[in-house]
């Protein structure tokens, strides 16, 4: 596990889902690393995790990891998840895309519109890190 960097990007071979053990789920966490770290240790132990800046992000890069799982925060530094929905959607991403809560008063807005601009995204919110491993399971 851990982050690689941007050269090394092109190097990296995921196998496709049908290929991987089955009870091997692919989870890709994009944003800042201080804002992601930690995800992981949440996530079952058959998953197998990659790290990812949304800056870094492109198609390529995200057929080469092949995730079943896109875990970001709501709001980060560089992008926010209608930015990242956007992307998953043009990409034709059909796995399940979640968003970590933390301190947002009115996640229920942040839902709605997700949904309401890209209705085919499997698209729900994780309301602080806790929860995720009741959720992801």
């Amino acid at each position: 596990m851990g982050n690689i960097s941007t050269s090394k990007f092109f190097d990296v071979i995921a196998l496709s889902r049908k290929d991987r053990q089955n009870n091997t789920n692919m989870t890709l966490l994009v944003g800042e690393f201080a804002h992601v770290q930690g995800a992981e240790t949440l996530m079952p132990s058959s998953s197998a995790v990659f790290y990812l800046d949304f800056k870094d992000l492109s198609a390529d890069v995200f057929r080469a990891v092949n995730p079943d799982v896109v875990i970001s925060p709501a709001i980060g530094t560089t992008f926010d998840c209608l930015e990242l929905a956007e992307f998953l959607e043009k990409a034709a991403f059909s796995g399940r895309y979640r968003v970590v809560l933390d301190n947002i008063p009115r996640p229920d807005i942040i839902c709605r519109e997700v949904r309401h601009t890209h209705p085919l995204l499997n698209f729900d919110v994780i309301s602080g890190k806790p929860a995720l491993t009741k959720r992801m399971n």
